[in-house]
């Protein structure tokens, strides 16, 4: 008696065959479905890139912290310029604000072109790791996880001081 696999069995052996080539083992890849992007005022899924970032930029900021509000508009500027000639970077805005909405509000406001990590899965996320004390806050991850510009014990530096730290590194490496 010959059998015919079931059309479920032979889509699950291709999912196996095919999930360990579209799923990114490094730091940005395992961030990326806890992404969202706000556009036009709206949430939205992140829209994954071609090429995972090889160096990842955490930003830890509140829109109740005004020194964050205050440093918010020079990153937005900053990464305006720095970003499109570096496809191997990117920025990522871990927020501490107290609730989902006003991340978003944040968020939209200041015009943050980057992801952020789903309100919600923050913790899940395990950025925690390389928050420090204070913020804002700013720190490089490379593709294996590793901070790059972090002090000792991730003692707080400020944030414009970092941006010269993480253009020194990525440009380096290009």
């Amino acid at each position: 008696m010959k059998t015919t696999p079931s059309p479920l069995l032979v889509l699950s052996i291709l999912l196996c065959i095919i999930s360990p080539f579209t799923a990114r083992a490094d730091f940005f890849g395992k961030l990326e479905p806890q992404l969202i992007q706000v556009m036009d005022g709206k949430k939205a899924d992140y829209k994954k890139p071609a090429t995972s970032a090889k160096y990842t930029a955490i930003y830890y900021s509140a829109h109740w912290c005004p020194p964050c509000r205050a440093f918010t508009p020079k990153l937005v500027e900053w990464y305006n310029e720095f970003k499109p000639k570096h496809k191997d970077f990117e920025l990522v805005f871990a927020s501490s604000d107290k609730d989902e909405n006003a991340m978003l509000e944040y968020m939209t406001e200041m015009k943050m072109p980057w992801p952020a990590i789903r309100f919600a899965e923050k913790k899940k996320s395990g950025v925690d790791k390389y928050a420090s004390d204070g913020i804002p806050y700013l720190v490089l991850i490379n593709a294996e996880g590793k901070n790059l510009t972090g002090a000792q014990g991730n003692e707080w530096e400020p944030p414009a001081e970092l941006l010269k730290k993480i253009e020194k590194i990525v440009e380096d490496k290009k």
